[in-house]
């Protein structure tokens, strides 16, 4: 059996570890390395952790965890204010395991015991089935043929829309930009050590805040070693597209400098960091969701299914998607491992695009929360009404919590 996966992302890639156990895999990726992609952070829940239990060999995983925050670093969430007063400190529930993993560093890890089933520089234009199989054409021409594909190339997938005739998904009209700078001479609002934060400004922009520990074991990879880097504040606005000028094309440079007119009024703190990021690390990229209330996955499965945002795409401001994709990926392992005995194929494949749906629009529906705030933010009765709420929020924080900066 060939599997092709279309798309070197998180969950394309730990379903990539899983099936080369028993089937030829081939991955299609645009990107022309692992590392070539944005600085967000990536975090993986209880659920997605017992899950790359089942994908990835036990010797991965624990370098994955090794070189990953994990333990203290995730015992809360905050929600703050534009001055980085805590308004709410949510406790995680006690006995969660939780990895907070650089996206780069865990993308780079994942690819590189399988790169040679890997193309990268390839991208997919369009995708045909029929009883035989399917098969994938590039945009140079070239037709890899597959006994299944797994669409696995994001929220704007060019499998899915070649399925269904369209893109699932629906623009935002929200842009993050996000980036990356070392922390060495001031220390970051002390709720960040217990955990990553959401802070909102009353003009609709929001910011998460996370902090990166390289750990203290040194790796002899040199690669390994350059994308751990130092001790640094990973950060990511979120505002209406229309406040920045086109990000598509724009230099890193463009980036820092447009994420830092957006912090104006915000922390000096906050917006002194950003503005000193590493260009090599910042990244922007439009914000795409599916309807939680219409179809997922809603085709009749012959040869082709998908996973993670390519079938369900939601916003990173519930930090879900990820291990959404990861779990997806373990559940499709499990179906062709199905197939393998005996199980047809297509019916195995429908059960699994049955099986993701409740999970996926509980995440899609958690993730839309914060963006109904910023867009609720565009109105200017909002806006002035927001402004003393959340200073009136914001010092009552301080008071309580009496540990940011």
């Amino acid at each position: 059996m060939r599997v092709v996966v279309c798309g070197a992302g998180i969950g394309g890639l730990s379903l990539a570890h899983a099936l080369s156990r028993h089937v030829e895999v081939v991955v299609v990726e645009r990107d022309v390395t692992a590392a070539d992609t944005g600085g967000y952070r990536i975090s993986i829940d209880d659920e997605a952790c017992r899950a790359l239990g089942r994908l990835l060999p036990g010797a991965l995983l624990d370098e994955v965890r090794s070189l990953s925050d994990t333990g203290s670093a995730f015992e809360q969430f905050t929600i703050a204010d534009s001055r980085l007063r805590p308004i709410v400190v949510a406790p995680e529930p006690a006995g969660q395991d939780r990895i907070l993993a650089q996206r780069q560093l865990l993308r780079v890890l994942l690819a590189r015991d399988i790169t040679a089933t890997i193309r990268f520089g390839s991208t997919v234009r369009a995708v045909s089935q029929d009883q035989y199989g399917a098969a994938v054409t590039l945009t140079d021409g070239s037709v890899i043929e597959g006994d299944l594909v797994v669409a696995a190339d994001g929220a704007d997938s060019a499998v899915v829309a070649s399925i269904l005739g369209r893109s699932p998904t629906r623009d935002l009209g929200l842009t993050g930009i996000a980036g990356w700078t070392p922390l060495s001479d001031a220390s970051p609002p002390g709720y960040l050590r217990r955990g990553p934060a959401l802070a909102f400004g009353p003009d609709g922009t929001g910011v998460f805040l996370s902090l990166h520990h390289p750990p203290a074991t040194p790796t002899a990879d040199p690669l390994i070693a350059g994308l751990l880097g130092e001790p640094a504040l990973i950060w990511g606005t979120i505002t209406r597209s229309s406040r920045l000028t086109p990000t598509r094309d724009a230099a890193a440079e463009a980036l820092v400098h447009q994420a830092t007119t957006l912090l104006d009024r915000w922390s000096p703190w906050l917006r002194e960091r950003v503005s000193h990021s590493d260009a090599s690390r910042t990244a922007a990229f439009r914000f795409r969701a599916v309807d939680p209330a219409g179809p997922i996955a809603g085709w009749t499965p012959g040869v082709v299914t998908a996973l993670g945002d390519a079938i369900h795409a939601m916003p990173p401001t519930g930090g879900r998607g990820a291990s959404t994709a990861i779990c997806d990926a373990a559940d499709l392992a499990r179906a062709v491992d199905d197939h393998l005995q005996g199980a047809p194929l297509d019916q195995v494949l429908a059960r699994y695009q049955r099986r993701i749906v409740p999970r996926a629009r509980s995440a899609v529906r958690d993730s839309l929360g914060p963006v109904r705030v910023i867009n609720a933010l565009r109105h200017r009765p909002a806006r002035l009404l927001a402004r003393p709420v959340l200073n009136a929020a914001g010092a009552l924080g301080a008071w309580r919590y009496r540990d940011a900066r």
